[in-house]
């Protein structure tokens, strides 16, 4: 037998390897990487660490399905973990089966039914807000106006409480936790919070904002003041199979700061990049939007209305193979493995990188790979392809537990704008990728909001 080699990639600088490449232009640096060097490649980040980055969907599916035991959340967890805690992103390993397992019902299908109504209202309530601006001539920023939308859906679904209230506080918050939890990803050495630098105060900052609204929702909660057949409360009553124990209030934060920001965060990022693109293609906002009257006329929307909405499904589909919100997905050894005749050694200092966004923009995947085609999510042209072709929440076992969610969610609020408005981009403005922990669209994107004849 052939003895495992070990996988190409940029000689990079004496000293930071491809370090400056990657944090200047991450994206286009690994579509480039992969290009040259094939599905299977390394990087330098510094003097001793290495990134391994994947785009086979053969090799996607070895790391996350069929050799699943081998590998674990690793250093990506371990940078994100000052955040998140230890919740279902950063977990492994037992306790996290265990914390999966009580979450899950919580997002079956049927109990997404009712959340219809929460959706449609919130939906509702930014088109009366945008209704109601003083000078109604003036462009919105869409990406606010969606993270607005989902964080109040996402609190009401996750807590049966509204934190609209503090967004002026709790989105800063955000964006300030995730830039500099992203530096801390791309640093060689992160600075230990306990020492006051700028930036971990003001992440310091930014996690005891949140911590603030988290934590006061589990007291009210706990006290009796608040009520609601939600996660928080099939969390609350969870008990250990082994021990009879209950969730600390820790443990409770953890979890819900995880699922409250991954269910506002890269559901507002996908809508945001679904309305450039459409902006940009006015052909097919129109065929979209040629849908949502066909099948909904002027009544309000129900859960039997978004399977219905076909098109409207493979618009964001389409969006989310060009602007994945979860862009890289992490993973670390545990074990020596092979993929493809090179070795994964069970290296601390290795990281296994699957890149979706790389992954989506394979020519042999995705024929004209830059081109946005909706229709390449029909069933008749996605029979036949890959699973692991496409993935923008994930695959495997740990495929986002929000997904159903996520995607009733999207297509309603597009539903509900595209009858009532036709969105246009600010003349010279051109959206730019911003890979922070999601895919942001940078500096937002302001739009003009024309409104349809009634």
């Amino acid at each position: 037998m052939t003895a495992p080699r070990m996988a190409p990639g940029p000689k990079g600088h004496w000293f930071w390897g491809s370090l400056r490449e990657r944090r200047k232009e991450s994206l286009h640096f690994l579509l480039r990487m992969h290009r040259e060097y094939g599905p299977v490649a390394q990087w330098r980040m510094g003097p001793v660490n290495r990134v391994m980055s994947l785009v086979d969907p053969e090799h996607v599916r070895h790391v996350l399905v069929e050799q699943v035991g081998r590998y674990t959340k690793g250093l990506g967890a371990e940078r994100l973990s000052p955040m998140l805690g230890n919740g279902l992103l950063t977990s492994d390993g037992d306790f996290w089966k265990r914390q999966r397992r009580l979450a899950q019902p919580a997002f079956h299908r049927e109990r997404l039914v009712p959340l219809v109504q929460v959706m449609e209202e919130e939906g509702r309530r930014m088109l009366e807000r945008w209704q109601a601006r003083p000078d109604t001539s003036a462009p919105v920023d869409l990406a606010e106006e969606m993270a607005r939308a989902t964080v109040s859906i996402a609190s009401r679904a996750l807590f049966s409480t509204q934190v609209i209230g503090e967004a002026n506080r709790v989105l800063p918050a955000l964006t300030v936790a995730q830039q500099e939890v992203n530096g801390r990803v791309l640093s060689l050495l992160p600075l230990p919070l306990s020492i006051p630098s700028p930036g971990n105060l003001a992440f310091k900052r930014a996690r005891a904002t949140l911590d603030s609204v988290i934590f006061d929702i589990i007291a009210r909660r706990r006290s009796g003041e608040t009520t609601g057949q939600d996660l928080l409360a099939m969390l609350m009553e969870a008990r250990d199979a082994d021990t009879g124990e209950s969730m600390t209030d820790a443990q409770l934060r953890d979890e819900l700061m995880t699922l409250f920001i991954a269910g506002y965060e890269t559901t507002a990022n996908a809508l945001s990049w679904t309305w450039t693109l459409l902006a940009r293609h006015p052909e097919v906002e129109e065929r979209a939007r040629a849908e949502v009257a066909q099948v909904l006329g002027e009544r309000v929307p129900g859960a039997e209305d978004v399977p219905r909405l076909r098109y409207l499904s493979q618009v964001l589909e389409e969006s989310m193979r060009l602007h994945p919100p979860a862009w890289v997905l992490v993973r670390q050894a545990r074990e020596d493995d092979v993929v493809d005749g090179i070795r994964i050694p069970a290296d601390p200092r290795l990281v296994v990188a699957i890149s979706p966004w790389v992954i989506h923009r394979q020519p042999e995947l995705w024929p004209e790979p830059e081109r946005f085609d909706p229709d390449r999510f029909s069933p008749e042209r996605a029979a036949g392809r890959p699973r692991m072709a496409y993935l923008p929440f994930g695959a495997g076992q740990r495929l986002c537990i929000g997904t159903h969610f996520a995607m009733m969610e999207m297509v309603l609020i597009l539903a509900q704008v595209l009858r009532r408005y036709r969105l246009r981009r600010v003349p010279g403005w051109t959206p730019v990728e911003e890979p922070l922990v999601a895919l942001r669209p940078r500096g937002g994107v302001p739009m003009y909001l024309d409104p349809l004849p009634a």
